[in-house]
């Protein structure tokens, strides 16, 4: 039986958390696959947070005057924005998220063959920023251990990458393939894929790109 559902959030709250949870726990229903709803709940609301967060970061610069394009700029943006992210009171940036347009989108759609949850934000992200987030999740494929991964490969710039390690964790637990959870750019936004075969036909997204362009893998 096919399913889909959207759900937009701005803040995670208790509402947002809680309309995760109940989708989540319904599609572990609906799958009959033990433990799958514990952990999207908890992989979607990590992705919600980094995305939320990249959101913030805009309308923070945005309202304190730093820029992006211009490095010093950007750089004493960025160690404020560190800073200052976890004194932010929910409704102090909620006019410039709306100025800039920035929501976070959740698609959950699942069919006989497979599973996939998308997570995008429309603020696409910085050529820095996806140079420290692919290198983050091709460690996280590398390591067995979230304290491996930490000791290794951490990152304090803005996280030290243990939310995306812990994901691929959880994925592996399942006893699905973690390559199939992708986070990339695609025109203006940001999206982060987890995609779950549910049939041993089915060829993953992923897969299927490498077939078709072999001499880019």
């Amino acid at each position: 039986m096919a399913s889909q559902e959207q759900l937009f959030v701005r803040w995670i709250d208790r509402e947002a958390r809680d309309r995760l949870r109940k989708v989540f726990e319904d599609t572990e229903i609906e799958l009959n696959i033990d433990g799958i709803g514990v952990v999207l709940t908890t992989a979607v609301l990590e992705l919600v947070e980094n995305a939320v967060k990249a959101n913030l970061k805009r309308a923070f610069f945005l309202k304190q005057g730093f820029s992006f394009d211009v490095v010093d700029s950007y750089q004493k943006g960025l160690e404020a924005f560190v800073k200052s992210y976890s004194s932010f009171r929910q409704g102090e940036y909620d006019q410039a998220l709306k100025e800039l347009d920035l929501v976070v989108s959740v698609q959950v759609d699942h069919d006989a063959d497979r599973l996939l949850v998308l997570v995008e934000n429309n603020s696409v992200l910085l050529s820095q920023e996806e140079v420290r987030v692919r290198k983050q999740l091709a460690a996280a494929m590398l390591s067995d251990k979230l304290s491996e991964f930490y000791v290794h490969y951490g990152d304090e710039t803005e996280g030290s990458g243990l939310g995306l390690a812990m994901i691929v964790v959880l994925i592996r637990n399942l006893g699905f393939n973690a390559e199939n959870f992708r986070v990339f750019r695609q025109g203006t936004r940001t999206i982060a894929r987890m995609e779950f075969p549910l049939h041993a036909n089915y060829v993953p997204i992923r897969e299927r790109w490498r077939r078709e362009h072999p001499d880019q893998v």
